[in-house]
């Protein structure tokens, strides 16, 4: 995994890039009528969606984990005995993907946990329940990443982003990409507060201070898009927490995130609770 689990960048279409794409949803789409100032609120969150990647995509793998020639994360034989306990399995979530939006939620996660789970070598839980999820949410975008004609590094992100969000919108899925970013984000943050130690070893106080100041100003969007997306109320409870990071340094955030680390693990927990 070149950029460790840490990167937000696409997720509502990265996470299912290698899954299937065969069923129709059982649910249909989402009311794709919006006003202008909603268009402006989406517009604003994707710049600062695509900002916060770019700082992200600016952190050194290599001096998190040592990495082999091709990019791939090597953990020692010692930290691989130690596997992560807090993981989202799929038995964990057996009988809380009733809906769409839950669907899309899970394959956020379990896209974001396969990459932690393949540094310690575990058994692959995920693929197959990935695919099965895949195929129900059957997502427009899927299949041109499935077939290639959509492809993602680090220089094109931003371009191919507003590509698929444009497909997404089309087709009445706004709303999941922005769920899977909301949930990415959590998830994501959670998997920091349980691994300072590594995570936080790169950091510069200015990474610190843009990448909190980026995520601060992505909840302040989700909670006026909220206002006209009701169906996005809930992440706002999931969210709160995060709008405690707010760090000028390294040593900050690591307190921040000590002192919210029960918050964030339950508004972890909390995603498939609704």
């Amino acid at each position: 995994m070149k950029k460790l689990t840490f990167t937000f960048v696409a997720v509502a279409a990265m996470m299912m890039a290698a899954c299937g794409n065969k069923q129709k949803a059982a649910e249909g789409s989402s009311d794709s009528t919006e006003t202008f100032e909603e268009r402006q609120i989406k517009a604003g969150m994707s710049v600062q969606l695509d900002s916060l990647t770019q700082c992200l995509l600016r952190l050194n793998p290599s001096k998190f984990y040592s990495v082999t020639p091709d990019g791939k994360i090597n953990l020692s034989a010692d930290e691989k005995k130690v596997t992560p306990d807090y993981l989202f399995i799929p038995e964990k979530l057996e009988g809380k993907l009733e809906t769409l939006s839950a669907k899309y939620r899970a394959l956020t996660v379990y896209y974001i946990d396969q990459k932690v789970a393949q540094q310690y070598e575990m058994n692959d839980m995920y693929s197959q329940a990935m695919q099965k999820l895949a195929s129900e949410v059957n997502d427009p975008a899927l299949k041109l990443i499935k077939d290639e004609e959509v492809t993602y590094n680090d220089k094109n992100f931003a371009e191919t982003n507003k590509k698929l969000y444009k497909i997404e919108e089309e087709n009445g899925r706004a709303n999941f990409f922005w769920e899977c970013a909301a949930t990415a984000i959590v998830e994501q943050t959670f998997l920091l507060t349980q691994n300072q130690e590594k995570l936080l070893a790169n950091f510069t106080d200015k990474d610190a201070e843009d990448i909190t100041y980026r995520i601060a100003l992505l909840v302040d969007a989700f909670e006026e898009l909220s206002e006209y997306n009701p169906q996005l109320m809930q992440l706002l409870s999931v969210l709160q927490p995060l709008e405690k990071l707010n760090a000028i340094s390294v040593d900050q955030l690591r307190q921040q995130l000590n002192d919210s680390k029960e918050e964030v693990a339950q508004s972890r927990k909390s995603l498939f609770e609704f």
